[in-house]
């Protein structure tokens, strides 16, 4: 994470004083081992730093609330304290999720990790040092484990043994862990842990999550909903002024979308997960696997990587719609004389542009590099796990169509509520001034009541509200015409308030 040195620094200031200590989460000793080995700092100045982070937005927002909001100051002083708390429980566990997404980075590459060690063991000879080349292969993949893995190896050129240096390290992920334990009591033997229908934290989380999905959909339903129904109220009443009105938007506008990538397109670091759901990218990704499994199979020929990727394009030379011209460019290097199949490899992964490629172009660059005939088994265990990944995606995607029809009853029966409800405003213009009779003379003078500018703004704040809530709906089902649906619902939205309006002018 950017920063991050200055967050760290930032807390250790506060290790010194006698402040109440704001915890939120309940650390266990492995996170307290990461906190004072990786990080060198104490959780407790991170609770100190929290409670000085609450304070300084609790007074900023209560301030600025009671100058600009013509509210309560009970009302203000609740919601100042509800926003502090989310701001400090923000910045409190900034270092706990730093930590878990590099778990997650790890165990995104661990399956490839076992398979490229599996491939190493069986290439080595039987004499040779399995730890040593271990320690070498995790150096050289780009993790954030594999700076330490490179201390490691200068260490034992220092003199340090191997297995005492891998006995003493613990990284943030647990199967890795677990792994590399497993190695070490087995002598390095990889078929004592390796299995490849072992389910990982990544895939055991991401079932966690499609059970939670549907609940954290209506939140965001029951928020985007509500809010804008909720902000007319507050209008009408006149309990909120123009300015905090408009500042409102880009909050609320930050508040969906955050809720959106915590609940819904949340980033599961699975390489066979598709994460914009397009349908252009699926067809990509799913020729690029079709074209992976016919190399392999070449290679399992015992055909040399240049010709099995030759004849991998020919076989199937039809069925690439979207990787066609890429492929080409690649045979056309290759036929040419032009680069080596490493070099080719890498300028595959540069007209890709996805991490998810060169993932997987750099497991089967290092595959072939040992040994090419046995690679091909590995690329085939590699296409079954993205295989699985894709399964649990559908079944993501089932989930989200499902809820497909409450999400467009939503979108279109919000603009209708809003546009009647605010088209009511002269109403209770003439409630709040406190007029109880409506004479012609009164309703002669109503238009001086009435602040137009102040109208359009209001319609600007719905248009808004509305434009926003629409979007980020049709973003949870993947709906691709977006903007076509967004204008018809803002044309519902002034057509029903422009009735509304004109109709409570007309009885006042």
């Amino acid at each position: 994470m950017k920063n991050l040195g200055k967050y760290i620094a930032f807390c250790n200031k506060f290790k010194n004083y006698n402040l109440t200590k704001l915890k939120f989460k309940s650390l266990n000793e492995r996170y307290n081992y990461f906190y004072r080995n990786f990080y060198n700092i104490n959780q407790d100045n991170i609770y100190r730093a929290s409670f000085i982070i609450f304070l300084s937005s609790f007074s900023l927002i209560a301030l600025l609330s009671l100058i600009l909001v013509e509210l309560n100051p009970l009302v203000v002083i609740l919601y100042s304290v509800i926003l502090s708390l989310a701001l400090s429980y923000k910045f409190n566990t900034i270092l706990y999720h730093e930590i878990n997404k590099r778990e997650s980075e790890i165990n995104a590459l661990l399956y490839l990790i076992k398979l490229d060690f599996s491939l190493i063991y069986n290439t080595l000879k039987k004499n040779s040092d399995y730890c040593i080349s271990f320690i070498k292969l995790i150096k050289n993949y780009k993790i954030p484990i594999s700076n330490d893995f490179n201390n490691i190896l200068k260490r034992i050129h220092e003199g340090s043994t191997p297995e005492d240096e891998l006995l003493k390290t613990i990284t943030p992920s647990k199967d890795f862990n677990r792994y590399l334990k497993n190695l070490i009591v087995n002598h390095f033997d990889f078929r004592a842990e390796f299995n490849e229908f072992k389910e990982n934290t990544l895939q055991k989380n991401y079932k966690i999550f499609l059970r939670e999905v549907q609940s954290k959909i209506s939140i965001i339903f029951f928020i985007g909903t509500f809010f804008p129904i909720g902000l007319c109220f507050l209008i009408l009443f006149q309990l909120i002024n123009l300015i905090i009105l408009i500042l409102l938007i880009p909050f609320y506008l930050y508040f969906l979308n955050f809720l959106s990538s915590k609940f819904v397109h949340k980033n599961t670091y699975l390489i066979g997960f598709i994460n914009n759901n397009s349908n252009v990218e699926k067809k990509k990704f799913n020729e690029f696997l079709l074209f992976l499994e016919s190399f392999a199979m070449n290679l399992k020929n015992n055909i040399s990587p240049e010709k099995s990727f030759l004849k991998s394009y020919i076989q199937n030379k039809n069925e690439y719609v979207i990787l066609k011209q890429t492929l080409k460019n690649q045979l056309t290097r290759l036929l040419n004389f032009n680069c080596s199949f490493r070099d080719m490899i890498q300028f595959f992964k540069l007209e890709l542009k996805s991490v998810r490629y060169n993932l997987i172009l750099d497991a089967i660059e290092k595959f072939v590099d040992e040994n090419a005939k046995l690679s091909s088994e590995k690329i085939i265990d590699i296409i079954n796990l993205v295989y699985k990944h894709q399964k649990l995606e559908k079944k993501l995607n089932i989930i989200i169509k499902g809820e497909k029809f409450k999400i467009f009853f939503f979108i279109f029966l919000l603009p209708i509520l809003i546009g009647a409800i605010s088209g009511m405003f002269p109403f209770f213009v003439l409630m709040t001034r406190n007029i109880n009779s409506i004479t012609p003379t009164i309703s002669i003078g109503f238009n001086n009541l009435i602040n137009y500018y102040y109208i359009i703004m209001l319609s600007f704040v719905f248009v808004s509200s509305i434009s926003i809530t629409s979007n980020n709906f049709l973003n949870i089902i993947q709906y691709q015409n977006k903007s076509l649906i967004i204008v018809i619902c803002n044309l519902i939205f002034l057509l029903t308030f422009l009735s509304s309006f004109i109709n409570t002018i007309n009885i006042i």
